[in-house]
């Protein structure tokens, strides 16, 4: 299903009857015919899959555009939609469920519930991988998390390549080994574990953040920032919103000369123009990371930014 939305999940944790995902949703790119497919045959198989492709091949050869279209966009709806995604996903499984077992109904405990976080609030996003992970253990199922067989941390352990890949985006950009994502979400565990101990011991917390949770962001934070600091190739701090790593991945697109600002959109892969003007290409001209080659047609769509001095500096 992840791989149909183009929906990563980065960490997950399944209970009896309610499951929690932290799941990154990118920029929706523009898929040809044949990724459009692979997406497809990844959800659908059998006899359905080839009713989809006879489909397709039909409108194919009756050269009917309208019906391509409307092929196209039945599917491409659902995709990058997290809504859409959690639909079908809950469906499928319990559909599965009641097929394989002597059950009807729903299986999952209620609608499900979305907290949203930008993908630079790298300790909002530790907290939450670990508030999932301690799942298990807060319910007295295991001792700690990489011995509960149906969440991401565990799978991460025996070596579940797309599951350390998840670690990998919340903890940092730049490349670091298992063993330290490893050791860092072993402390954030223990962390919202010491949380959880200390709620029964001050009773139910009250709204926003109790003062043991403030404490415990404030630790995660220096311990994030001291790990980061450590790190290789990492990725400078360039914009207050927006990917810092595709900003400086847009940096180094230029050092090779001028380019128009459709030109880098294909590069980066963003579709939307006002996403990617707002989001990256005026804040870095404001702040001085890159230039307008010709300064008198500024809403000319062939004008071309080129690398300013101090863009060329992070660059180098």
């Amino acid at each position: 299903m992840a791989k149909f939305s183009g929906i990563e999940v980065l960490a997950y944790c399944f209970m009896s009857n309610h499951f929690h995902l932290l799941v990154h949703l990118p920029e929706a790119p523009e898929l040809g015919d044949e990724e459009l497919f692979d997406r497809i045959a990844a959800l659908y198989s059998g006899d359905r899959l080839a009713e989809i492709r006879k489909e397709w091949e039909m409108y194919a050869r009756l050269n009917d555009e309208a019906g391509r279209k409307r092929f196209r966009e039945r599917f491409l709806r659902r995709m990058y939609d997290v809504s859409a995604f959690m639909k079908t996903l809950k469906q499928n499984t319990t559909m599965s469920y009641n097929c394989r077992s002597v059950h009807t109904g729903t299986m999952w405990e209620s609608r499900f519930r979305v907290r949203e976080y930008m993908p630079e609030e790298k300790c909002k996003l530790m907290n939450v991988a670990a508030y999932i992970d301690r799942n298990p253990v807060k319910a007295k199922m295991v001792k700690w998390p990489d011995r509960y067989e149906w969440c991401s941390f565990a799978a991460a352990c025996k070596g579940d390549g797309r599951c350390i890949s998840g670690y990998r985006f919340i903890y940092t950009f730049a490349p670091v080994t298992w063993e330290q994502i490893h050791e860092m979400h072993e402390k954030s565990i223990h962390l919202v574990l010491k949380e959880l101990e200390d709620e029964k011991l001050s009773g139910p917390a009250k709204k926003g953040l109790s003062i043991d949770e403030e404490k415990s962001q404030k630790v995660r934070q220096r311990e994030f920032d001291r790990f980061a600091q450590s790190l290789p190739e990492r990725v400078p701090r360039l914009l207050e919103k927006g990917s810092d790593k595709v900003a400086f991945d847009l940096l180094r697109l230029l050092a090779d000369g001028p380019r128009r600002p459709a030109e880098l959109r294909a590069a980066l892969g963003i579709s939307s123009v006002n996403f990617f003007t707002a989001r990256y290409l005026t804040p870095l001209a404001k702040a001085g990371y890159i230039a307008a080659v010709d300064t008198e047609n500024l809403h000319s769509p062939q004008r071309k930014y080129r690398l300013a001095a101090k863009g060329r500096r992070w660059v180098s």
